[in-house]
């Protein structure tokens, strides 16, 4: 059986995003991407592909994405030590979807997340 992967788990709202706003697990808000940015990360992890993943479930970072208008669409947690994205809309439903860490679409969000992580510490 063939897991679902990102594409086919992304919240039905994922066209009205407009804004996302990127943040440690902890709390700590690492900064935005707004208009084309925003649609251009929703793409990449849209293109994320399926990989077994394991069991610890302990997101680093996470995305709240919100529509023009600022109205809260929903949110993704992202484990990179077991491979699960957490899908999580208004209804406050959790569904977790598994990904490829070491796949390129996944290094290159991992990558934009320490740029922001960066920037905050500059």
């Amino acid at each position: 059986m063939e897991r679902e992967g990102m594409s086919t788990r992304m919240p039905v709202s994922v066209a009205r995003a407009r804004k996302l706003e990127a943040w440690t697990v902890q709390g700590d808000l690492l900064g935005s991407w707004v208009g084309p940015d925003s649609a251009a990360v929703l793409a990449l992890i849209a293109s994320f592909p399926v990989a077994e993943p394991m069991r610890c479930y302990s997101p680093a970072y996470a995305i709240l994405a919100y529509s023009a208008d600022d109205e809260y669409l929903f949110d993704l947690e992202f484990c990179y030590g077991c491979y699960w994205v957490g899908v999580r809309g208004p209804d406050d439903r959790q569904h977790l979807v598994p990904f490829d860490p070491e796949s390129a679409p996944a290094k290159e969000l991992l990558a934009r997340f320490h740029l922001l992580e960066q920037s905050t510490r500059d």
